[in-house]
């Protein structure tokens, strides 16, 4: 059913699109329909243009996210540990959060360059604050009924944040994770197209700038579809790592 509504949706959409075209409210020049843009896209995809740019983004989204979940959770169970940490990062953390991350790629090439490391950093800063703020909290969110039973079985400092607070708190901590998986994607896009020399962010870019619109829609169907996949990754993960806690939330429901 969740498959079929989907489909109708999508249906739903492209019909849309094309009425627009139809009506011309946008000149057709640079607004193609359905049938040009996939056209265009199915000639990228066989010719392996875009099939390189894909994975070229979607290999930097991924390390970018991989690193900043690692970090995040790193950072917030030091800050679960040891309080007065937590309220030193938590300020800095909410003022750098909102930063966008094409603010910081002019600042960043003159440090870093254009390469890999101008890369990393920018998708490291990006995608970061979202997975520490939501574990922190996660973390600090810990029932007092649990951290007590957890103390009159012995469970103290880093053991009771290992295994009592980190274990109930991971569901929580995934949703920061599919937060900043939508970053790290918008992130990567994003310092291709100021920064780069390949990608989906450079396909973009350079087809707008060269007037090959219908290869322009392209290459942003493939960004969109790679958000889609990028937060279908992480679900799969989530379902794996917490399956306890899905198969529980399934059983409360029934």
């Amino acid at each position: 059913m969740h498959r079929f509504r989907a489909v109708i949706s999508i249906g739903g959409l492209l019909l849309l699109w094309q009425c627009l075209v139809w009506t011309q409210w946008v000149n057709p020049e640079y607004f193609p329909g359905p049938g040009p843009t996939l056209q265009a896209l199915w000639a990228g995809l066989v010719g392996g243009e875009l099939l390189r740019a894909l994975g070229q983004t979607l290999a930097r989204a991924l390390l970018g996210l991989l690193g900043a979940t690692l970090l995040g959770i790193a950072v917030a169970l030091l800050t679960a540990r040891y309080k007065l940490l937590k309220r030193a990062l938590d300020p800095v953390a909410e003022f750098f959060r909102p930063l966008p991350p094409a603010a910081l790629v002019p600042m960043a090439i003159f440090f870093l360059g254009l390469g890999p490391l101008l890369f990393a950093f920018i998708l490291l800063f990006a995608c970061v604050w979202p997975v520490y703020l939501n574990a922190g909290a996660a973390l600090a969110a810990v029932s007092t009924v649990q951290l007590r039973t957890a103390s009159s079985f012995g469970y103290a400092g880093w053991d009771r944040v290992l295994k009592v607070q980190l274990p109930a708190a991971l569901p929580e901590i995934f949703i920061g994770v599919r937060i900043a998986a939508g970053v790290a994607l918008i992130a990567a896009v994003v310092t291709e197209m100021l920064a780069g020399r390949d990608g989906l962010g450079y396909q973009l870019n350079e087809s707008a700038m060269t007037l090959r619109i219908p290869e322009m829609f392209a290459a942003l169907l493939l960004a969109m579809g790679s958000g889609l996949a990028l937060n279908a990754l992480v679900r799969a993960v989530r379902g794996r790592v917490v399956r306890w806690h899905v198969v529980m939330t399934q059983s409360n429901r029934a």
